[in-house]
């Protein structure tokens, strides 16, 4: 326990019985659907109290996650019902054997349009691996071999030399540029 009660799985829970029990060892018990509350036993398993969620959402904070659920809800179905609408094949009717004839009844515009849609969408599309590279890990850190080679600076580029300058002077000659 802590001075603000018990943290479990992230949350806060607190009750006015662990006043001074700062410290203390203690087991949650808890039931996985009613997260707003927990039982608290000491380490032995004796029961010490019940505790509630520390931190509660408001009931106008919960109706506006609960109306903002709806929305996002509500268009995904629009976005799956026009993505049907897309994906359904329409034909011509016949009344001999032949091939069945597709109709396609959209524009060259609207295809575009849809296409440039559906590039947007896709996030991994969008995304640019290679604009911010990553940085090499500390040199304590023990990596494998592919991370290192993946994230290590490239070497500096190397100068070409001045190939005269590798050559020692013939006896009797002077360097260029003196008179």
């Amino acid at each position: 326990m802590t001075s603000h009660g018990v943290s479990w799985r992230g949350r806060t829970y607190t009750a006015a019985w662990m006043t001074g029990q700062a410290g203390r060892q203690v087991r949650v018990r808890y039931m996985p659907h009613h997260d707003h509350g927990i039982e608290v036993c000491d380490a032995r398993g004796h029961h010490l109290g019940p505790a509630h969620l520390a931190d509660a959402a408001t009931s106008e904070q919960l109706q506006a996650l609960r109306e903002a659920g709806a929305e996002r809800a509500r268009r995904l179905r629009a976005d799956a019902k026009a993505a049907e609408r897309l994906r359904r094949q329409r034909f011509a009717p016949t009344t001999s054997a032949e091939p069945a004839q597709r109709l396609g009844a959209v524009t060259a515009a609207q295809a575009e349009r849809e296409l440039a849609a559906a590039d947007y969408t896709d996030v991994a599309r969008l995304a640019l691996p290679d604009l911010i590279p990553p940085a090499p890990p500390p040199a304590h850190w023990r990596t494998s071999p592919t991370l290192a080679a993946s994230t290590a600076t490239p070497p500096p580029a190397a100068v070409p030399a001045d190939p005269s300058a590798d050559v020692a002077p013939e006896p009797g000659s002077r360097p260029a540029g003196d008179a």
